[in-house]
């Protein structure tokens, strides 16, 4: 009878203990594969977005595995081969879950050694365009996004912007990828040519050396379009990136490309297609596959091009904004003092205009208040002037009675006198009593007078 309720409460226990511990997700591995040496500015664009959009959407952890081919440095069968054996033998212990091939050098190696190296893992490919996948049928396994990769888009804007073109100076180099390029825009070009709208000089197999000199001499009816340059005519080994940086300086006209990452390098602009875009979309075809959900068409088409520009290319050759496309976007513009310090500016005027209005209150108030000492000085004379007059009106009624007292007695006592001395027999005591009285009376005045002066 206890062994039961004592089973219930370990078991209890055992859950409430079990619970909270963490279950560990499968940590899934990824391996790029690609064609070049990863630093490479539009790979390194690439290998950023593509690894970010995989870790910032995976619910699993992602281990990525880079592997750069730098087949424009070493593209011997041999060197191809050591590569294979050697790429087989690292991974052998290793569960890939995926392997994704780097633009087309990289698609054609897993092409023939993918299941060799990888055997049952799928394979992810962009980089590509259709035109480079071509008819060929890929395994169940294989999926990719492929880059639609153009060029007549550049070359109408390059037209527009510079009507005077007679000749457009399209610039390559020699390297197997150079020359994959090279061909699909010349095969773009050609229509321009067959109709004589403008003349087209292909310089890719010169040394580099050689080169400049030819670009910095250009008339100035003549554009240059860069494609790629992974490797010059004597051979010799390029960065594009660099390459285009001399390039531009050099050239005598304007340079043009196809790729956001020579877009700060010294081209003008043009129709660009973005290697971080490509990166994401192939990050998301991934992403579906790690999750079990491959999509059920295997090859898709994205257009990741925007029309970009350089602004300090614009001023340089005197490029106006309003006549670029509608939808160009302007990198690297110097921005205005406004633009520049905005919160700066509108953070002083509003400093300057309280203080203005600060100002205005306090001289408006001390108008207001000298106004006021105006009208109580004004007002206080004329009360003085008032109490002038009344206090003068009181002194000379007070005169008037004083001396109307006095005089009305003496004209009384001088007709009282008259009278006396048209008598018969006058008094003389009494007359003399009466000239006594208006002697008296006499004086009188004088002394209300003074006394009024004294006060």
């Amino acid at each position: 009878m206890l062994r039961t309720p004592f089973l219930i409460v370990w078991t209890s226990l055992a859950l409430a203990i079990a619970s909270p511990l963490p279950v560990y997700a499968e940590t899934r591995r990824v391996v790029l594969l690609f064609d070049e040496r990863v630093e490479l500015p539009g790979l390194s664009l690439l290998d950023a977005e593509l690894v970010r959009t995989l870790q910032a959407n995976s619910a699993d952890p992602v281990e990525v595995y880079r592997e750069p081919m730098d087949l424009s440095r070493f593209g011997s069968d041999t060197y191809k081969s050591a590569l294979r054996d050697f790429l087989r033998t690292k991974y052998a212990d290793k569960k890939i879950d995926v392997a994704v091939a780097v633009m087309a050098p990289s698609f054609d190696f897993l092409s023939r050694y993918g299941e060799l190296i990888f055997p049952g893992t799928p394979i992810v490919f962009c980089g590509l365009d259709r035109k480079q996948v071509g008819t060929r049928p890929l395994p169940p396994n294989w999926y990719g996004i492929l880059l639609k990769r153009e060029f007549t888009p550049t070359l109408e804007i390059v037209l527009r912007l510079h009507p005077k073109t007679r000749e457009v100076v399209v610039v390559s180099g020699t390297s197997e990828f150079d020359d994959i390029i090279l061909a699909q825009a010349r095969n773009e070009f050609w229509a321009y040519e067959s109709q004589s709208r403008v003349a087209f000089t292909y310089l890719s197999d010169l040394p580099f050396q050689s080169l400049l000199p030819i670009l910095s001499q250009l008339p100035s009816d003549n554009i240059v379009l860069f494609t790629t340059l992974f490797r010059d005519g004597a051979g010799k080994s390029f960065v594009p990136h660099e390459a285009i940086e001399r390039i531009s300086a050099a050239a005598s006209v304007p340079v043009y490309g196809f790729l956001d990452q020579y877009l700060g390098r010294g081209i003008v602009g043009g129709s660009l297609y973005s290697l971080v875009a490509h990166g994401a979309d192939t990050a998301k075809l991934v992403l579906r596959i790690l999750s079990g959900n491959a999509p059920s068409k295997a090859v898709s088409e994205v257009s990741d091009n925007k029309v970009m520009f350089d602004w300090r290319q614009m001023q340089r050759w005197g490029i106006s904004e309003r006549s670029l496309p509608p939808d160009a976007e302007i990198y690297f513009r110097n921005p205005s003092i406004w633009q520049a310090y905005r919160w700066q500016i509108a953070l002083i005027f509003g400093v300057i205009v309280l203080q203005g209005a600060l100002i205005s209150r306090l001289l408006y108030e001390q108008r207001q208040r000298r106004y006021a000492e105006v009208q109580s000085r004004r007002r206080m004379s004329e009360l003085a002037r008032v109490n002038r007059f009344s206090t003068a009106g009181e002194l000379t009624a007070s005169i008037a009675h004083e001396i109307n007292q006095p005089l009305a007695a003496i004209q009384t006592n001088a007709e009282t006198m008259v009278l006396a001395l048209r008598s018969q027999s006058p008094d003389i005591d009494e007359i003399k009593e009466i000239a006594a009285d208006i002697r008296r009376d006499q004086s009188a005045p004088a002394k209300s007078f003074v006394a009024c002066e004294a006060c």
